[in-house]
């Protein structure tokens, strides 16, 4: 049985094989090709394009298309899995995708060839959820804001939320995606005796220190919403005019999962008309953002260039999970 990985600039081939050494050991043969990038640049840019277009947009390059041809299962991080490399792999059985999700394969096609999926949920849940918290914190208490001024020589100390800088002790968390990332938040912040709400209509009943309750009610009675849901036909602009219209005057919302879940437009109109106190963005509908993205430009937001899940822990660790 042949195993044939594909690494990338985040998850290199000697990482797969690393991870999946143990394969060898019963008698698999393990080979890896490296999908060769001209920089982090190119292969976001790729990624983003499948993300929002799907695992067609993209035409795989020949040479991986020849390393692949024999395998029996495929292991893969961000290179998709489309019909042209289905159809070049006759005896397929099994695609191991090294994140959370499947967006880079195209699923249907993929079952009716009788080719098994796997992914691996949760691989970077600490990143993000470290991650959330850190933006959190760096929003409500103007860290990066004032870390920005002072490098330009400006000694800034009054903010947008001068008047209401908030302790975390005693507000509450609304959390947005009870799954792996969003309970991994959920006990952080737990930790700044913050009291913890979630929306999951996958979840009735979530850890002892969580209350499940509705969107409406979430959005309404939260200090910080935090995001982790996955984007879907469903979840597109889940945070809408309508629910951003429900948030406390002082309430953050912080967006680490995917942009299309909240109305960019609708948050712009929120934060510009100071609706809602602040917000942290790691997503963008485009990225990266136009120079004069209004969004970015805001005084009451902390943004990053989609960095959460962006640790070396998360990508060496992948695949062995």
């Amino acid at each position: 049985m042949n195993l044939v990985g594909i690494g990338d600039l985040l998850i290199p081939e000697t990482f797969i094989r690393q991870g999946f050494s143990n394969f060898e050991k019963a008698g698999v043969t393990l080979k890896t090709i490296e999908w060769k990038m001209k920089d982090f640049e190119e292969l976001q840019n790729i990624n983003l394009l499948i993300e929002t277009k799907g695992s067609e947009a993209y035409q795989v390059p020949d040479y991986i298309l020849d390393a692949v041809k024999d395998a029996d299962i495929m292991i893969t991080q961000f290179c998709p899995i489309n019909r042209q490399v289905l159809d070049a792999c006759k005896r397929l059985k099994a695609v191991g995708v090294l994140r959370g999700g499947t967006e880079n394969v195209n699923l249907d096609y993929a079952s009716k060839r009788g080719v098994a999926v796997f992914h691996t949920p949760g691989r970077n849940a600490n990143a993000v959820a470290d991650f959330t918290v850190g933006m959190l914190i760096a929003e409500c208490r103007n860290i990066a804001k004032s870390h920005m001024n002072l490098k330009k020589g400006k000694w800034v100390r009054d903010y947008v939320n001068k008047d209401s800088v908030p302790d975390l002790a005693d507000k509450v968390a609304g959390i947005v995606g009870l799954g792996e990332i969003g309970r991994r938040v959920a006990k952080r912040l737990s930790a700044f005796d913050m009291k913890i709400v979630a929306y999951d209509p996958f979840v009735k009943t979530g850890p002892g220190n969580v209350e499940m309750v509705s969107l409406e009610k979430l959005m309404q009675v939260s200090d910080f919403i935090t995001l982790h849901a996955r984007l879907t036909t469903e979840t597109e602009h889940l945070i809408s005019a309508h629910m951003l219209s429900l948030m406390k005057p002082g309430a953050y919302l912080i967006n680490t999962a995917r942009s299309g879940l909240v109305d960019e437009n609708a948050l712009y109109e929120a934060l510009s008309s100071k609706k809602i106190m602040g917000a942290a963005i790691d997503v963008f509908r485009e990225e990266p953002p136009r120079k004069n993205d209004p969004l970015v430009m805001l005084g009451n937001v902390t943004v990053t260039p989609h960095l959460a899940g962006g640790t070396r822990d998360a990508f060496i660790s992948s695949p062995r999970l």
